[in-house]
């Protein structure tokens, strides 16, 4: 009987794994439903990591389109007016004036913008497995209030695919699971 017991728990921790939790705040007193139209903004990379808030930011944009959450304005586009309108290097930090001129060149009612907090490659052994943590928001262009946010992260390891010498989920593949966790919370009051 025993040896049943050690077998099942066994099974148990390897399919469960480590969870992540992250924390989220939605504002009660605009909420969400009205927002149709947003701009998904540059990130901001506070790792070392070159590049990362870039593609970040596309499977963002992609994430948000294939659930149909909102329709997004084209990064094309808003690259041109974030460069004619915002001088200060940070192109994700915007003032409320060049806010409301980019609600109306774009018609929409909000705009996400975030940062990749966290990025590093870890080892256990001859296992190595992606750790990354994001915080993304939702920012109301009428009264520049932060109406969402949300911090979360997530990583490749997996104790199954240490012990069983799987490959760990590679980068692409946990920035689409972080985003995805992030997203959900959207729905959540």
């Amino acid at each position: 009987m025993t040896k049943y017991f050690v077998l099942i728990l066994t099974v148990a921790s390897l399919l469960c794994g480590c969870a992540q939790t992250g924390h989220h705040y939605t504002s009660q007193a605009i909420g969400l439903g009205y927002i149709q139209n947003i701009a998904v903004l540059p990130l901001e990379n506070f790792t070392n990591s070159k590049g990362l808030e870039k593609r970040t930011r596309e499977l963002l944009i992609t994430r948000i389109l294939g659930r149909n959450l909102y329709h997004v304005v084209e990064k094309g586009s808003l690259y041109h007016f974030l460069q004619d309108e915002v001088r200060s290097k940070e192109k994700a930090l915007i003032d409320q004036r060049s806010a409301k001129k980019l609600a109306r060149e774009f018609n929409i009612e909000a705009y996400i913008v975030g940062s990749i907090d966290e990025y590093t490659l870890e080892r256990n052994g001859s296992y190595s497995y992606p750790v990354i943590a994001i915080t993304l928001r939702m920012v109301d262009i009428k009264t520049g209030q932060v109406i969402w946010q949300a911090s979360n992260n997530d990583s490749g390891y997996s104790t199954a695919g240490r012990l069983f010498g799987l490959t760990a989920d590679d980068t692409t593949t946990v920035l689409f699971r972080l985003i995805d966790k992030t997203l959900d919370t959207l729905s959540e009051g």
